[in-house]
């Protein structure tokens, strides 16, 4: 096969419009991301960064609407790659949920806000279920876990070892105070699994949101790097997140690129793309 360009891709980004549903997340006290946000916004904020492709990743944890929408604006707007959705794990009928959803070749696999949930939601029968049909179709998990969910992400992710899972934002350190410790060694427990990849995302609000620097950022990631290789690492902006921090798309973009410095071009072309097109079995590129 001929090598063509390297696609770029950004894993996790989100869009919202507030008048639509009831969100539980964002809050009005969230001035920075309290409007909505379409795509012509996004392509707005990345302004002259090189990324050509966007997976847009749930925020509503209570219906699929949501979801059914970002899937049609990709159909509109080319560069909208494809959507983490949500769909009710725990529902006996989510079969049906998701042959409805994956329907669309924009459906890339699901997410849930477990914040919501008391810490082993993870470990319920009924989520498992679930998550075995997403397993049976080939679609993939986000893990949106923190360090106290590390327990119970372990024995999920040994349970299907067939299904790939992502684990978002490296799991929410507590970069701003610097603790590395018990998240350290979680990390690597689950990068012991070959089935499981960490978006290199959602870092500066983790930081000093006033003061965050790359410095601050860099041992994390090379933690990460470390443990899970650059083969199973991918940039995710969190986009408009990112805004609590006072970083646009381009801040957050360059970041990760200085937190990579020690990385050959190869390994940060797979960071950058290659990874999440192989890991998402992304159908919908923009290479150019």
């Amino acid at each position: 096969m001929a090598e063509g360009p390297v696609p770029t891709v950004d894993t996790h980004v989100h869009l919202w419009d507030l008048g639509k549903w009831q969100y539980a997340w964002p809050t009005p006290d969230l001035k920075p991301l309290w409007r909505n946000f379409y795509p012509a916004d996004l392509q707005a904020a990345m302004g002259a960064t090189p990324v050509q492709n966007i997976i847009v990743v749930q925020v509503l944890n209570d219906s699929t609407k949501e979801t059914e929408w970002v899937l049609e604006l990709c159909e509109k707007h080319p560069f909208l790659a494809g959507v983490v959705g949500w769909v009710d794990l725990a529902d006996p009928k989510v079969e049906s949920t998701i042959d409805r959803l994956a329907s669309s070749p924009y459906f890339l696999g699901a997410r849930y806000i477990l914040d919501f949930e008391a810490d082993d939601w993870l470990g319920r029968t009924d989520v498992q279920n679930g998550l075995s049909v997403l397993e049976s179709k080939g679609l993939t998990y986000d893990l949106l876990i923190r360090t106290r969910h590390f327990r119970y992400a372990k024995e999920v992710v040994a349970k299907f070892p067939k299904m790939k899972f992502v684990v978002n934002h490296l799991a929410k350190p507590n970069i701003k105070d610097g603790v590395m410790e018990g998240w350290r060694e979680g990390m690597e427990k689950l990068s012991r699994f070959p089935n499981v990849y960490c978006k290199l995302s959602g870092m500066v609000t983790e930081a000093d949101p006033e003061h965050w620097r790359v410095e601050d950022l860099r041992p994390y990631v090379q933690h990460v790097l470390q443990c899970f290789g650059p083969d199973r690492c991918m940039f995710g902006s969190d986009w408009p997140v990112c805004r609590m921090a006072n970083a646009d798309y381009p801040d957050v973009h360059q970041a990760l690129t200085q937190c990579l410095d020690g990385c050959t071009s190869e390994q940060k072309e797979a960071i950058f793309g290659r990874n999440a097109v192989h890991f998402y079995n992304i159908k919908t590129l923009k290479s150019h």
